[in-house]
């Protein structure tokens, strides 16, 4: 009896560490995979007239039926561009590693900052401390990169 005690014991032991390692493993993956995408939306070529503030990245639900995770990376850049001239900024550049399916130009949408707080249209927040404190945000926007 106290053999199969043992052999019990050490296959529960051994499921955990099984479980444990492809938990970990899933992890990792993830957190190279959204700091290879915010080393592209890095190197994204901006011209002077756009300041970049602030850029925040994570990993959260895409919505619909949830069974995928999106990496997002969220700048917070001033100018003096409207949001059409400022859209056709962005689309000059090319990913190479990313958005494949989109001829390289980076998926990304742009909203007008109204507060500290970006809020996705999903479920999903990024608080921007750099921007508290201002009170006229008429030339602040977030870009939300998306993969």
């Amino acid at each position: 009896m106290k053999n199969s005690y043992k052999i019990s014991i050490i296959v529960i032991a051994f499921a955990i560490l099984i479980f444990a390692g492809f938990f970990i493993s899933i992890l990792i993956h993830d957190n190279l995979a959204l700091r290879s995408f915010e080393d592209e939306v890095a190197n994204i070529l901006l011209p002077p007239e756009i300041e970049k503030i602030a850029v925040r990245s994570a990993i959260g639900d895409s919505g619909g039926n949830g069974d995928y995770i999106t990496l997002r990376v969220v700048w917070v850049v001033k100018t003096d561009l409207n949001i059409n001239e400022l859209e056709a900024t962005i689309k000059k550049n090319r990913f190479l590693n990313h958005n494949k399916n989109n001829n390289g130009i980076p998926n990304f949408y742009i909203t007008r900052c109204e507060s500290s707080t970006f809020k996705s249209p999903v479920t999903f927040e990024l608080e921007f401390y750099e921007l508290r404190g201002i009170n006229d945000y008429s030339n602040y926007f977030f870009i939300e990169f998306g993969e």
